[in-house]
This record gives structure tokens, C-alpha cells and sequence, in this order.
């Protein structure tokens, strides 16, 4: 077998791995790998080789990690007052909703969880206000007047 599939093997191993473990680490290393494979393509040195897939894996994980597990976490990257685009629409409550407990609404037609400064009951007409300062993924609902 090839160096050249070897690096390729490894790149898709451990992307695969992280598919399975949501480490955000080893992604990166095989991207990492997938990278020293072209250069193997290329007949590069085994030493360019091994460059690449250190720079390489090192560089992607220290530039991408924390900006991906800030968009994977739903959480806002930075403190700027950004509206979400369901912010405005309407959708009807699907389960409780209420201060203190998450539940779940309907808008247009996909499914969210939800909170509210006052008790809604299931089936009840809603507005989207927002979402959580702290958690994109959770939208803030009122009733319809």
C-alpha cells in the first residue's frame, strides 16, 4: 500500500471518528491527513509530508475549534444585537410553555423549544420574540394579542 493511501486511510479514519465523538479534535487531524495525502500525490518528501499534516492539523484546530463550537453550541459568537430570522413570526404552541420551563413551539412548520414570561398552554397562538442572550436555539414566545 502507498503512502499516498495510507494518509488518505488515516484522513477518513479519523474523520469518521469524529463524527461518531463530537471531540472537535480529531476532525482536524484528519483533515490534517487528507492534506499530507495530496502532498504524497504530489511526490512531496516524506518530510513535507509530515510538515503539512503537523502544520496543518495544528493551524485548522487553533483557528476553527472555538468558532466551531460556538456555532455547534447555538451560543452568539460576539455581544452584537443581531435579530434571528424567526424573530417576528408566528407559530402555535405544541407543548406548555411557561417561565421557568422549556417547551415547544411550532414555526413554520419546523420545531423549536421555547420559553415564556407567562404560562401557554399547548395548541395556543404564538409570537416569536427572540431567542435566549445565551442560547440561539431556544426561541422567547408570547402569546398573539
Amino acid at each position: 500500500m502507498s503512502i499516498t493511501v495510507l494518509w488518505f486511510v488515516s484522513g477518513m479514519i479519523l474523520l469518521t471518528l469524529e463524527v461518531l465523538s463530537v471531540s472537535l479534535v480529531l476532525g482536524f487531524f484528519g483533515v490534517g491527513a487528507c492534506i499530507a495525502g495530496a502532498a504524497a500525490y504530489m511526490d512531496a518528501s516524506l518530510g513535507w509530508q509530515v510538515g503539512l499534516f503537523i502544520v496543518s492539523s495544528l493551524l485548522t484546530l487553533v483557528v476553527l475549534r472555538d468558532r466551531l463550537k460556538t456555532v455547534l453550541s447555538g451560543r452568539r459568537h460576539s455581544a452584537t444585537d443581531r435579530t434571528h430570522p424567526l424573530e417576528g413570526g408566528q407559530g402555535v404552541a405544541t407543548r406548555d410553555v411557561g417561565p421557568g420551563m422549556l417547551g415547544e413551539v411550532d414555526v413554520n412548520g419546523s420545531f423549536w423549544r421555547a420559553t415564556a414570561a407567562v404560562h401557554i398552554p399547548s395548541g395556543t397562538a404564538v409570537r416569536v420574540l427572540g431567542t435566549l442572550p445565551d442560547d440561539e436555539l431556544v426561541l422567547r414566545v408570547e402569546t398573539l394579542a
